[in-house]
């Protein structure tokens, strides 16, 4: 068996790692995003909270009534520190996610040289001996 038939089980291996790792990336990418999104979401929600708040103290408000916004615009800012902390938990991971997608990548890629570099040298081994059996031909017709 010619050593690039060898190889080809590794290679697929290695095609097979990179594509999971490719597929694994994307889902932490998406859970990343959508942890951005409720980041955005609830930083949104707070602003039209202020503006609400804004609006009814305008109106007037009763000292229950401003503890009551106050107190719910302070759980707000907690639960948007503690979404951030997420976000950033959640890019780290990612990050990480990308540099392992990247180095079965790298090494997809490397083993599909070797590959590729043996069934060259194989094709040019074969080539070389199929001319010297069609120069050793004449010599061997003479020689009947």
């Amino acid at each position: 068996m010619r050593s690039s038939k060898r190889l080809q089980p590794v290679a697929n291996l290695a095609k097979q790692t990179e594509r999971n790792a490719a597929r694994q990336h994307g889902d932490v990418l998406r859970e990343f995003q959508q942890q951005q999104q409720q980041l955005e979401e609830l930083i949104k929600y707070r602003n039209q909270y202020v503006e609400q708040f804004q609006q009814a103290g305008k109106a007037g408000l009763s000292i229950v009534q401003l503890r009551d916004y106050q107190l719910f615009l302070s759980r707000l800012d907690q639960a948007i520190a503690q979404q951030r902390q997420q976000v950033q938990q959640h890019q780290a991971v990612s990050q990480q996610s990308r540099a392992n997608w990247m180095d079965k990548r790298g090494k997809s890629k490397m083993i599909d040289k070797v590959v590729e570099g043996r069934e060259q040298a194989e094709q040019q081994s074969l080539e070389k001996r199929e001319q010297r059996e069609l120069e050793d031909r004449p010599h061997r017709v003479d020689a009947l």
